[in-house]
């Protein structure tokens, strides 16, 4: 497998099989991420460094709503994955790095999944390698 780049501002995250940055100090460091992790109050902040120097990566907003990195980067959805609190940052960040396909309630943008139209909701989903790999129907 090959080192993931993990770029984070305002949350933490550690893992020894991949390369972790900082980049609230220094922005140019999350050029190239595979993951960037940043709280939702800084969407707007981060939203289009993150856009542009990190355009692959899936963006874990940490917070009440992912909207405003929706926004601002205009990422498909499945690369945009909100999770409540620092705790649920490191399992679904993992996920990702090693692209388990493991199975989470986390906030994404639903678009007629659970009865849901095009807005932000907590549902369980499937997440890998390529972020979101499905929103899981039913109960």
């Amino acid at each position: 497998m090959p080192t993931r780049r993990v770029a984070v501002a305002g949350a933490s995250y550690a893992n020894d099989d991949a390369v972790v940055v900082d980049f609230s100090s220094a922005p140019d460091d999350v050029s190239g991420a595979d993951v960037v992790v940043v709280r939702a109050e800084d969407g707007a902040k981060w939203g289009e460094l993150v856009r542009d120097r990190a355009p692959n990566a899936v963006v874990v907003v940490v917070g009440d709503s992912p909207h405003e990195m929706c926004e601002a980067t205009l990422f498909p959805r499945a690369r945009i994955i909100g999770v409540k609190d620092d705790s649920d940052v490191a399992p679904v960040v993992d996920a990702v790095v090693y692209d388990r396909g493991a199975q989470f309630e986390t906030i994404v943008r639903c678009q007629g999944e659970r009865g849901i139209e095009d807005e932000f909701a907590s549902v369980p989903v499937r997440i890998g390698g390529r972020g979101v790999l499905e929103i899981i129907e039913g109960d």
